[in-house]
């Protein structure tokens, strides 16, 4: 019989996050050549809102769930059947709430149009509800396939029926393509929800009977974790309503509205592609660690994971930071451009801004996730509030400004994540014991730099998109291939990643 384990887990969610965020960054970019910087920006003004109230509704819930039925083996069905009922009338709420509110909050937005946008997604929200309960309660019983494949099955449809409504509605206007897609992502999320389901209907076929737990219990791990999740949605949300605002005291409107959306839309979808990992392994790690009880069983777990997260996102980092413009002008082309600007040229800066905010992310989506497994429910809420008031007063500060501008949303994104993941380091160091590893820095440093060393050397050959390409893929191969020879992995990793029959 088979036995999952944590890497097992990540694996299998890491695949299937890589193919999800494959479909996903394709649509992402696709989508911004059909709308443009301004149509992005209007589509980018949307989604804080609907991303908060999703995460009011849903945020946490796979993590926690997953944490309470790892918990309490037996009892999978009554903790399931219980989240069911209390978060989908929460999600209920929450939707009549947005459908009420959904013409003053664009009005505060001042795009009167996006009243429509909120009604077509607000009955999503209880459909994506749904979604989460379930995934985290597969996650918890460590079966971790439902989970993946619903997120690629979601994904694809809404890249399938995304770019169709998109091209096809652009005919009739720019708003029209814009809700397109809004209606990809409802439809999509019903695909997911589907999938769920089936899975559901075969496995109750060999489920024990009922069991009852405590919702008092279920509540416990839910909420405090919910907590922790709503807070960057809801700084995303102020973001949508003064970012704008902010930057037209030295830009028109039209032209605040374009950087937004270059920033948040292609900037950010970009630099997320690395967090996927770091996203899946914080998954597999809350139900892996709450079942430890040795403190030595619980670092060993950590320490893995932050080596292999420091292993996926410092090349990603760099090549944020060396080559940005050969990876913007090859995902975007002349996409961004628009209004008189050369959008591009924006993109490659911004990104390059926001390469050490990947490293800084990763680590505390960790280190967050170890808190909250070991019953530090309020610690990490507090250390990421610290994190979003300094991005705050640095938004109000230089966002302004006639030199900084747009970029100082990226620097203020990358100072929220580097305070929050320091405090939660001390945090970490009391209930887990994380030395530095010299020999391991040492082998990740000579990898990256052989890494970088064959991209520069490839990417000077020629500027052609194929030399781009075949670049990127030299220095995917040169990177593994000294990892490898250097052995980055010691017995204690190889133990752990050894799956067990």
């Amino acid at each position: 019989m088979k036995t999952n384990n944590m890497m097992t887990g990540a694996i299998v969610l890491s695949i299937g996050a890589v193919l999800a965020k494959l479909f996903s960054a394709i649509y992402r970019i696709a989508l911004t050549r059909i709308l443009g910087g301004e149509g992005i920006g209007i589509y980018q003004l949307i989604f804080p809102l609907y991303s908060l109230c999703v995460v009011l509704a849903t945020a946490g819930l796979p993590l926690a769930i997953s944490k309470v039925v790892a918990r309490h083996p037996g009892k999978e069905k009554s903790v399931l059947k219980k989240c069911l009922f209390f978060t989908s009338l929460l999600a209920l709420v929450i939707t009549l709430i947005l459908l009420l509110l959904s013409k003053p909050l664009a009005l505060i937005q001042g795009e009167e149009s996006l009243k429509i946008c909120y009604i077509i997604l607000a009955p999503s929200i209880i459909i994506v509800n749904v979604i989460s309960v379930l995934r985290g309660y597969y996650q918890g019983k460590q079966n971790y396939v439902p989970s993946a494949v619903s997120n690629i099955v979601e994904q694809f449809a809404k890249l399938l029926v995304g770019l169709m409504l998109s091209v096809m509605l652009l005919k009739i206007s720019l708003f029209a393509s814009i809700i397109g897609a809004i209606i990809s992502i409802v439809i999509s999320e019903v695909f997911a929800l589907i999938v769920l389901l089936v899975y559901l209907k075969k496995q109750e076929k060999t489920t024990s009977g009922n069991v009852d737990i405590n919702l008092k219990s279920i509540a416990k791990d839910v909420l405090p974790i919910t907590l922790t999740n709503i807070i960057m949605p809801i700084a995303s949300f102020v973001d949508s309503l003064v970012v704008v605002n902010l930057l037209a005291k030295n830009f028109a409107r039209p032209m605040s509205v374009f950087l937004y959306g270059i920033e948040t839309g292609a900037v950010s979808s970009l630099v997320s592609l690395p967090t996927i990992f770091s996203f899946a392994i914080a998954s597999v790690i809350m139900p892996n660690i709450a079942l430890k009880n040795r403190q030595h069983n619980r670092s060993q777990s950590l320490a893995f994971a932050l080596r292999v997260i420091l292993i996926i996102t410092i090349p990603c980092a760099l090549c944020f930071l060396v080559v940005p413009n050969r990876l913007i002008s090859l995902l975007y082309s002349d996409g961004l451009n628009g209004l008189g600007v050369q959008g591009l040229n924006i993109a490659f800066r911004l990104l390059a801004f926001s390469s050490v905010g990947v490293v800084f992310l990763a680590i505390n989506q960790i280190y967050t996730s170890s808190l909250q497994a070991v019953d530090e429910r309020f610690v990490t809420i507090r250390n990421l509030s610290i994190g979003v008031l300094i991005k705050f007063l640095i938004e109000i500060a230089f966002l302004p400004s006639k030199y900084l501008n747009i970029f100082a949303l990226t620097i203020a994104n990358t100072a929220c994540h580097l305070t929050a993941m320091v405090l939660n380091h001390f945090e970490i160091q009391q209930h887990f014991k994380i030395y530095f590893d010299f020999v391991f820095t040492g082998k990740l440093v000579i990898a990256n730099g052989l890494m970088v060393l064959s991209l520069i050397c490839v990417l000077a050959l020629s500027q052609s998109w194929v030399v781009t390409i075949i670049g990127v893929l030299v220095a995917v191969i040169v990177y593994l291939y000294s990892l490898y020879m250097l052995k980055i992995f010691n017995k204690k990793d190889l133990a752990i990643i050894k799956y067990k029959v």
